[in-house]
């Protein structure tokens, strides 16, 4: 078994934030960035980690998680404007920032 951990996000498509990139920071550092119906592979030391998402000021919550050597690790994010809460952008932008984005562990 390989010793290299990796990490996948793959973006959900909705409306909101469609024609934009979400910045993924691991640990603090912005590591690379993900768009609509993508899904990006990082590389990542055993151990540790936290894993946000940005856009502008807002973005997801922290997820802290650990992996193992050789495990390979997928998350699953998005845009929580969809649906009737596409209403709610100035709400989200300006008293909800870290709930902008849905950042969740695949199963």
């Amino acid at each position: 078994m390989s010793e290299q951990t990796q990490i996948t996000v793959r973006r959900a498509t909705s409306y909101a934030d469609r024609l934009r990139a979400y910045k993924i920071m691991l640990d603090g550092v912005l590591v690379g960035s993900v768009r609509a119906r993508q899904s990006v592979t990082i590389p990542a030391a055993p151990g540790r980690h936290s894993l946000v998402l940005r856009i502008d000021w807002c973005g997801s919550e922290e997820i802290p998680f650990e992996v193992h050597p050789g495990e390979h690790i997928t998350f699953e994010c998005g845009s929580s404007l969809t649906g009737w809460r596409i209403f709610l952008g100035a709400v989200y932008v300006l008293f909800r920032t870290r709930e902008y984005l849905w950042l969740r562990r695949a199963a």
